[in-house]
């Protein structure tokens, strides 16, 4: 392998100071109120019986109660809780029924109105399947937590004492911050089940992402600051990341500090990154990934094959299997770069006068074997990410044959009436954001998050890729008419083939798709803006036009920030940020 390595990045100590003080922006932004570091955590296992596991709770008095409140630890399937008030042991009147886990059931609360004055309150578990449930709490006027007294079993052994033993840790109404949203729900259980080596739950995407967020499990504990602080940490790091990708692309200061300024005051960035969910960290590993190709690129534009350097190929090749490993999407985009490496070797070859079997060599030349052995390295690397599996008990073959099934779930058409699902045309507009969680609080307020992007930066972002895309035809256009072969813009036809690589195949899948889909190319729309404030930095009226749009940015920012966060606010607040009838709050 060669040994000439450059990276030729020439970061100064300016360049330092920008990227650390934007992480800490970043990070301190997307920190705060993250989620609770202690939730309750004893568990009460119901187990699968034909007989219902009844138990009595004594309030000491007859208070008015308006709702029942599980924090269900686990529960795939559906289980029932039937809720009775009235006089031990024989005068019950059946208020309420609870059915738990449908579709789903992991780290949150159950919650069943109840709406009636009692002091006694019988609870009836009939599980098909095993439920766990860690803590009970009740619900008086104005969702004041009303006082345990005891609570005993009818006809049980079990010790239901463990569903009132953490009262202290109990913070209702619930939030975001006590309990998991979304895809939460599988990725954290599977985390956390790699932590105890059992079967994971999730088996659709690759592991490595899991095993990122069992690491934060592992550190701080199954809380929702435990499995949603590695994005944290993951989302703040590309900070630096695409500020070097942008001074490399455009050779300044200002196009790494344009980019990784509209990354920082992004929406989708900052909520994916407060999520125990590994779009993150596809993201990360395709940023990296693209980091690395290009600077191979661009060593290959000025000094040739040969004297290139293969080690940063060789990383962008590390970095793609460890995204892969992560979520398979992030092939679109590595794809695409491979494709601007083989487009340059076919078009120096054609120009080549040699006959057509040494035009043939040429083409298969220097790299070629190198590449061949990137690949090779890049299976095994994903490989090795299931030795967690196979610690527990998966087979080599067992994990082959799982790829089939991953690559047969995501092939067929399900979640296409998913209420939030969008079709791939719609994302850089914002056509639909994904409704992540909701909680209605007391006095009209509400604890609310939307996935979707900082409008300043996808809008602009998107109609800068898309002038960039008509230069570069227009050049390539001019070069077909004139037989010249027009002089490359290397950083342009590198954002603009990224971009479609990462957008367009989506047209072609069957299955629902989400506006977090495009969370691959947030990073590429800022470079897209930035292409353009670097290129006319040099004129005063661009560096006004930079500085109004910067503003912008952090005011949308500012203005969403309730919206991104789920920090409460009046109802009246969330709704009238809905510019359009499909965003939802």
């Amino acid at each position: 392998m060669k040994r000439n390595f450059d990276f030729n990045l020439n970061v100064d100590k300016k360049d330092v100071l920008i990227m650390v003080l934007l992480s800490i922006i970043f990070f301190s932004a997307t920190v705060i109120n993250l989620g609770a570091t202690q939730v309750p955590s004893n568990s009460l296992t119901i187990k699968n019986t034909t007989t219902p596991q009844i138990a009595i709770i004594d309030l000491k008095e007859p208070v008015y109660v308006s709702q029942l409140c599980f924090y269900i630890k686990d529960c795939q399937n559906t289980s029932t809780i039937k809720i009775f008030t009235g006089q031990p042991p024989d005068n019950w009147f059946e208020s309420a029924t609870l059915v738990a886990g449908y579709p789903f059931a992991y780290m949150n609360w159950n919650n069943t109105d109840l709406y009636q004055v009692t002091q006694y309150i019988r609870l009836e578990f009939e599980a098909p399947s095993n439920i766990e449930i860690n803590e009970i709490a009740i619900l008086g006027q104005d969702s004041q937590i009303i006082p345990i007294y005891s609570i005993t079993s009818e006809n049980s052994a079990l010790n239901f004492n463990l569903l009132v033993d953490e009262q202290h840790l109990v913070v209702l109404p619930n939030t975001y911050m006590t309990e998991t949203m979304f895809d939460e729900v599988y990725f954290t259980r599977t985390s956390e089940q790699y932590l105890r080596l059992q079967w994971p739950y999730e088996w659709t995407h690759p592991p490595l992402g899991k095993l990122i967020i069992s690491t934060g499990i592992a550190l701080f504990g199954l809380n929702p600051f435990g499995w949603r602080i590695m994005g944290v940490i993951f989302g703040t790091l590309m900070i630096p990341i695409i500020f070097l990708l942008g001074k490399k692309l455009f050779g300044s200061y200002i196009g790494g500090f344009s980019a990784a300024f509209l990354f920082t005051f992004d929406f989708m960035h900052f909520s994916e990154a407060r999520l125990g969910i590994t779009d993150t960290y596809v993201v990360f590993f395709s940023l990296l990934s693209h980091l690395c190709f290009f600077i191979y690129l661009s060593n290959v534009v000025k000094k040739g094959w040969k004297s290139a350097g293969v080690l940063p190929l060789f990383l962008s090749f590390m970095f793609f299997a460890l995204g892969f490993s992560t979520k398979w999407l992030v092939l679109f985009g590595f794809l695409g770069g491979l494709a601007i490496l083989a487009t340059l070797r076919l078009l120096e070859v054609v120009r080549n006068k040699k006959d057509f079997s040494t035009k043939l060599y040429d083409l298969f030349d220097y790299p070629y074997i190198y590449v061949v052995a990137f690949i090779i390295v890049a299976i095994g690397v994903y490989f090795l990410t299931y030795i967690p599996d196979m610690f527990i008990g998966r087979t080599f073959v067992g994990v082959v044959d799982l790829q089939n099934s991953m690559f047969s779930y995501h092939a067929a058409p399900i979640g296409l009436d998913h209420p939030y699902s969008s079709p791939g045309w719609s994302w850089p507009i914002i056509g639909k954001p994904l409704w992540l969680y909701v909680s209605t609080l007391p006095a009209g307020m509400r604890s609310t998050i939307s996935l979707f992007g900082n409008p300043a930066v996808w809008w602009v972002g998107f109609a800068s890729i898309l002038s960039i895309t008509g230069f570069c035809l227009f050049k390539v256009a001019v070069g077909l008419r004139t037989r010249i072969m027009p002089k490359i813009d290397v950083s342009a036809m590198f954002l603009m083939v990224i971009f479609f690589a990462q957008w367009l195949p989506y047209a072609f899948v069957s299955r629902g798709l989400f506006i977090y889909h495009y969370y691959v190319n947030v990073p590429i729309i800022c470079l897209g803006s930035a292409y353009f404030i670097s290129k006319y930095w040099k004129y005063n009226w661009m560096k006004i036009v930079a500085i109004v749009y910067f503003t912008a940015v952090v005011a949308l920012f500012v203005l969403f920030y309730p919206v991104i966060s789920g920090t409460p606010v009046s109802i009246a607040t969330s709704e009238s940020l809905r510019w359009f009838n499909q965003w939802v709050f």
